[in-house]
């Protein structure tokens, strides 16, 4: 016969471990945008207001590695370097690159200084966001 004074332990025992899930989860933050190369889709810019389509998102790619490094590549150019991943706060910090000129038609210029105003991230609609200090706008991009 089952005895109503453990119904207590077990809901208290199942709240504890669904509390100790939720906060295992916490330490995995991040770990949607890393080890995936990311594709540059677009840029939206707040002052002026406007929306610019990537025509090549292939050549504007960012990697951020499991171990805390960085991969960009930006058009005919690599960059490398390192980031810092706090709840949705990152902070990019661009190293070395390559610095060939990639063309009239290249956006590459953009794209880094775009990428060196990064504030925080957020995923939505399985695209990654990067929203750019002092409200500036954001940056799209997909897997």
């Amino acid at each position: 016969m089952f005895k109503s004074n453990k119904i207590p332990y077990i809901v208290g025992s199942l709240v504890a471990v669904i509390i100790f899930t939720a906060g295992c989860s916490n330490q995995k933050a991040g770990a949607d945008v890393k080890d995936v190369q990311w594709q540059w889709a677009a840029l939206f810019e707040n002052e002026p207001a406007a929306q610019s389509v990537v025509p090549n998102p292939e050549n504007y790619t960012l990697t951020l590695n499991a171990d805390g490094t960085m991969n960009i590549k930006a058009d005919c150019n690599m960059v490398g370097g390192s980031y810092t991943l706090e709840g949705n706060f990152l902070t990019l910090g661009l190293g070395p690159s390559t610095l060939a000129f990639c063309g009239e038609q290249s956006i590459d210029v953009v794209f880094i200084e775009a990428l060196n105003n990064v504030e925080s991230y957020a995923i939505e609609n399985n695209q990654m966001v990067l929203i750019l200090k002092n409200n500036a706008g954001k940056m799209t991009f997909n897997k």
